[in-house]
């Protein structure tokens, strides 16, 4: 696949408040300086929602005085801004967003140099449902209908959502896998972000979406976007769907694990007092607000239980690519 490097788009957001946290830096506080938060994906998409809410929770319940910014480089799953954010070692002011699925899988598909491995787990802090959607003129009003006509038509429902080799993906693979029809036969074409996966679905390009309810919830709530399924272990307020758990699907759904990476090279003590930061603004209540916004579900793993996630899942994901025929 032939990777586009899209520039980079920064936005600075001023912070005020208390200083936090002892540091091993200079032996003064943590943050005594300006934060940096990579969101290696599109502006509006579930990293840079995610970036901005960290530092919205951050500014508005006054974690800091520090200042951050909000820095958006997407392409190749998250690899491009991942090969970026591994060049700064050693600095704990900087940051970077991600979810553990999409980014395993980018590296992988894309062969990236650069392996999450390296780099400095901070914390895992959500779960997001996703919703598998198609257009209100579709003619699929169940999910089973739909899985009964690419059982027996593979490539005649064409999917889209987020990147290849993804969650979105890995998740029609399972969809696939439970009727028999092979990972390869799926028709998935890939997108860079939620936006395009939604024009190519109104557009009437793409059969059926899977991306987050967040992405999705502005043209459901429209009217333009049908809801066949969610993928959540209760039904998610304001949509009028079954779960996957509902509809004995639950196993095929990949679950993915939101989180911050710092960069390699940080001591005990700089992990410490970034975990200490996220663990602030995690309990603010602007951040149970961003949660309740998004539809997002706490899931806090510090540190090394991050790691370890990270660890069991890129297992996973190489499995399921290997069966895609991508990342070999």
């Amino acid at each position: 696949m032939k990777i586009k490097l899209l520039a980079a788009v920064a936005v600075a957001v001023t912070l005020s408040g208390c200083a936090v946290g002892e540091s091993a830096d200079a032996g003064g506080e943590y943050p005594s300086k300006s934060l940096s938060i990579m969101a290696p994906g599109s502006p509006g998409g579930g990293w840079d929602t995610r970036a901005r809410g960290i530092a919205s929770a951050l500014s508005e319940c006054k974690v800091t005085d520090a200042d951050a910014t909000v820095t958006n480089v997407p392409g190749a799953g998250g690899t491009i801004g991942l090969a970026q954010f591994a060049k700064k070692q050693g600095d704990p002011y900087q940051l970077m967003v991600m979810d553990s699925v999409t980014m395993l899988g980018g590296i992988v598909n894309n062969k990236s140099p650069v392996d999450l491995s390296t780099l400095t787990p901070v914390a895992g802090l959500s779960r997001g449902p996703s919703a598998i959607v198609v257009a209100k003129k579709s003619p699929y009003k169940e999910l089973k209908a739909l899985l009964d006509a690419m059982e027996a038509k593979p490539h005649s429902v064409k999917w889209t959502g987020g990147s290849l080799g993804g969650p979105g993906q890995m998740t029609v693979a399972g969809l696939a896998k439970s009727r028999g029809v092979a990972a390869k036969e799926i028709n998935f074409v890939p997108t860079a972000g939620g936006g395009e996966s939604m024009n190519l679905l109104l557009s009437g390009a793409a059969t059926v979406g899977v991306d987050t309810v967040a992405e999705l919830r502005p043209q459901i709530e429209a009217g333009e976007l049908r809801v066949l399924a969610v993928d959540s272990e209760e039904r998610v307020t304001g949509i009028d769907a079954p779960t996957m758990t509902e509809l004995g699907m639950a196993g095929e759904a990949v679950s993915t694990l939101a989180g911050v990476l710092a960069p390699a090279g940080l001591s005990k003590e700089q992990q410490q007092d970034v975990i200490g930061l996220l663990d602030k603004v995690r309990q603010s209540s602007c951040w149970k607000k961003v949660l309740e916004r998004n539809n997002w579900t706490e899931d806090w793993k510090p540190g090394e239980e991050f790691g370890k996630v990270l660890t069991e899942q890129r297992t996973q994901v190489t499995a399921i690519l290997g069966e895609l025929g991508l990342g070999t």
